[in-house]
């Protein structure tokens, strides 16, 4: 039996504790076990269509053996009237194994069932008996005992119900009926067969439990490599200090975002980004306080980047690069005014500064509707020139890309 493993309670320290040390119990910790038996159920009940089966075939043909044995005669009708429920018991299992919501009462049914085959195996043996067919009776009960610890698919412990309550049922409705009992025979027999059963059922039930959680472990180590394949995805597209797209990812976006709007003749905006003086800032304040301006400059071009679609990259150094999509030319100027106004909201110091005494930045937009004849790489550098312009007259400024885009 398969399972599909149920892992999120378990950890692998967890399974490795169950395998080292808890496996002779065939019963797993309070958190595993009703994850483990919802997943058996569901797998039993599945499996026991195709079993139920091969198990009511398996009691044809063994009752077809003890019909042509028994003489026809009262015996013969009482042990029929009795071994029907066995077969009655098989086919009503089989059925409710296809009602997928009874699939947690597997357990349930099958054991209940079992206890009554059982003990009609039992009372069977004592009542219908004699000296002519004792020994095919008793094979006969033997077959059922072990057929139910080790085919219907049962844990071990509900086996271990079925198989010893099923004889208790037939002890008590035998002594009520005032029918002997042959205890040596039965002991050669039904005690015998349920020793073997349980030691198959044990068997089974065991080696179900332990390919459970090699399976456990094999998910765990799949999702602990898929895992470490994201975060080396996410690293390998992300800038380590900003925490922004970095320049190899943003290519990729931009190219997509670039074929999408050609697709669809929707407009297409960025904005190219450059923190004013910012050699003299870090000359002046150190490496660390420039590390941390850059947080939090790129931490204010998320801001206003947040809609899906939208990128904000580290384009180099002190330059960032902010996609987008769906915005004209008087949208992306509103929001690189916006965009100046959160900069010095921030007020953050800059005594080296020869534009003022706060941090301040410059920004190139262009706006775009691209068609087949428009190149990506000219629309980039058409914001990179409009940013060097807002530079020239001044930085703290923005300028607008579109008269350099139409002089190409």
């Amino acid at each position: 039996m398969h399972f599909k493993s149920l892992c999120n309670k378990a950890d692998r320290e967890a399974i490795n504790n169950l395998i080292s040390k808890r496996l002779n119990k065939v019963h797993f910790s309070k958190n595993l076990e009703p994850v483990y038996r919802r997943q058996y159920q569901n797998e039993a009940a599945y499996e026991f269509r195709v079993r139920g089966i091969i198990i009511f075939m398996l009691y044809s043909f063994l009752s077809y053996g003890i019909y042509q044995i028994i003489p026809a005669g009262k015996n013969s009708t009482l042990w029929f009237s009795l071994y029907v429920w066995v077969g009655i018991i098989i086919l009503v299992a089989w059925i409710l194994s296809f009602l997928k919501r009874l699939n947690q009462y597997f357990d349930l049914y099958t054991c209940i069932g079992s206890m009554f085959a059982v003990a009609i195996s039992f009372i069977i043996v004592t009542v219908v008996g004699n000296d002519h067919n004792d020994a095919l009776l008793h094979a006969a009960m033997m077959y059922a005992v072990v057929i139910i610890y080790a085919f219907v698919g049962m844990r071990f412990y509900t086996a271990l119900i079925a198989g010893w309550f099923g004889g208790v049922i037939g002890v008590i409705v035998t002594k009520l009926f005032h029918y002997n009992i042959d205890w040596t025979f039965l002991n050669r027999t039904y005690t015998f067969s349920s020793f073997l059963g349980m030691a198959l059922a044990y068997a089974i039930d065991r080696q179900h439990r332990e390919n459970y959680l090699q399976n456990c472990m094999i998910e765990l180590n799949q999702l602990e490599m898929k895992k470490q394949s994201r975060q080396l995805q996410l690293l390998s597209q992300i800038d380590s200090l900003t925490g922004l797209a970095n320049r190899r990812h943003l290519s990729m976006i931009l190219e997509q975002q670039w074929r999408y709007a050609m697709r669809h003749k929707h407009p297409l905006s960025i904005m190219m980004i450059d923190i004013d003086c910012f050699k003299n800032y870090n000359d002046h304040l150190g490496h660390q306080a420039g590390d941390q301006c850059l947080k939090l400059i790129a931490q204010e071009l998320l801001t206003i980047s947040s809609r899906s679609g939208d990128l904000a990259a580290r384009y180099g150094g002190e330059e960032f690069l902010v996609l987008i999509p769906m915005f004209d030319e008087k949208q992306i100027e509103s929001l690189a005014k916006y965009l100046i106004h959160r900069i010095h909201e921030l007020k953050l110091p800059h005594p080296a500064s020869s534009v003022a005494d706060i941090v301040t930045i410059s920004i190139g937009t262009a706006s775009i509707k691209p068609n087949e004849k428009d190149d990506l790489n000219q629309f980039i550098r058409t914001a990179d020139n409009a940013l060097y312009s807002a530079k020239a007259h001044g930085r703290n400024q923005y300028c607008i890309g579109a008269e350099l885009m139409a002089s190409i």
